[in-house]
């Protein structure tokens, strides 16, 4: 079997973390030991048997509202969205995905040999998912429907009623809807709900990365129907047996924190978020839809600008890292993250300014 690179991550090998100013790491900044309270005697190294810290699936299990055999434990989000795929699709199938998307979810279904059909959440319509088009495309062929929220890389919010008849719609035709959640518990809007509390085919994926600045724990998780669970299972049994029981102690730790840690995102977040909004207020020639929480947000560039060649510009002259649209199948715009320090965010815009008027003057 023959795996097709990945770009995005790709690119964000080469690029995160080695520039002066980062905006395109999508996390919030970084946890420390301290801010955990969590000391080296407290982390297991190992554990009786060979079912992981069963604390941490069994917290999960109860945030979610459903039995242990319900929740797979894995290695992030994105081997989640991977043994999700796996475990639902098979090849020749029809996937839908939403279209700007995140492109691990077009890559996993992809590789599964599925047909995969685009359905657009567009700028003008605020990055919603639009129902009447999502019952166009559906159809007996659909298998899957794959979808982030909040939405990455808007940030936007599907709504508890939306989701709901997204997965109706999935049960009248037989499909599994999957749902990427890392930035879920950042949500802005009171009524946020994961996708796995809403019926018997819905998949939800989380991880410690993004809300929790611990991605390097490389922590993430699978919500949905036991048998595919069961499934998932058997895929990750051929990409690692065992998780790493340190890691799993100390997302244990984590999760039983979350009430604090989400705090410490949203005050993080809401604050940039201002910073953002203060910015395009001040500027004539870039619009970005307000993200219902998370730590990113989409910027609409002057008419005929391209994400990639802004992006270039802004690391090889002003050490300045935004992610290009076309990343995620959109042009014309750039992911900025809103998760570092304030300071940080408005030299970085600021930059992001001066990139954009210099490429604005190259074609006066």
């Amino acid at each position: 079997m023959t795996f097709r690179k990945i770009d995005y991550l790709e690119w964000a090998r080469t690029h995160m973390g080695r520039v002066r100013i980062d905006l395109a790491k999508s996390n919030v900044k970084g946890l420390t030991k301290e801010e955990l309270g969590l000391t080296l005697d407290q982390v297991a190294l190992s554990t009786p048997d060979d079912d992981g810290v069963i604390e941490l699936r069994e917290l999960l299990a109860k945030r979610y509202g459903v039995p242990r055999a319900n929740v797979l434990v894995c290695s992030g989000a994105t081997m989640g969205i991977f043994l999700a795929c796996a475990a639902v699709i098979q090849p020749g199938e029809q996937v839908i995905l939403e279209s700007p998307n995140y492109e691990p979810l077009y890559r996993a279904a992809a590789q599964r040999g599925a047909d995969v059909k685009m359905l657009e959440r567009r700028f003008e319509r605020g990055f919603q998912v639009e129902m009447e088009e999502l019952e166009r495309e559906v159809g007996r062929a659909t298998r899957a429907i794959l979808l982030t929220n909040l939405h990455n890389p808007s940030g936007v919010a599907t709504s508890p009623e939306k989701m709901m008849s997204i997965g109706q719609i999935a049960r009248d035709y037989g499909a599994t809807v999957i749902v990427s959640e890392v930035y879920l518990d950042n949500a802005l809007t009171p009524d946020a709900r994961p996708a796995a509390t809403y019926g018997p085919n819905m998949v939800s994926i989380g991880s410690l990365s993004k809300v929790y600045g611990l991605g390097g724990l490389r922590v993430g998780w699978l919500v949905g129907p036991e048998p595919v669970i069961r499934k998932a299972r058997v895929a990750l049994d051929y990409i690692e047996c065992d998780l790493s029981v340190p890691s799993e102690t100390i997302a244990l730790a984590a999760l039983k924190k979350a009430p604090e840690l989400v705090e410490r995102c949203r005050q993080i977040a809401r604050r940039n978020f201002a910073a953002v909004e203060e910015w395009v207020g001040k500027r004539d020639d870039v619009t970005w839809v307000k993200p219902d929480g998370g730590t990113v947000c989409m910027i609409k560039l002057p008419a005929g600008m391209e994400g990639q060649e802004l992006s270039n510009l802004l690391r090889e002259k002003y050490s300045t890292l935004v992610v290009p649209g076309e990343f995620f199948w959109i042009r014309g715009f750039v992911r900025v993250s809103c998760g570092m320090d304030e300071e940080i965010l408005r030299q970085g815009l600021k930059n992001l300014g001066k990139g954009i008027d210099q490429l604005k003057n190259r074609r006066a």
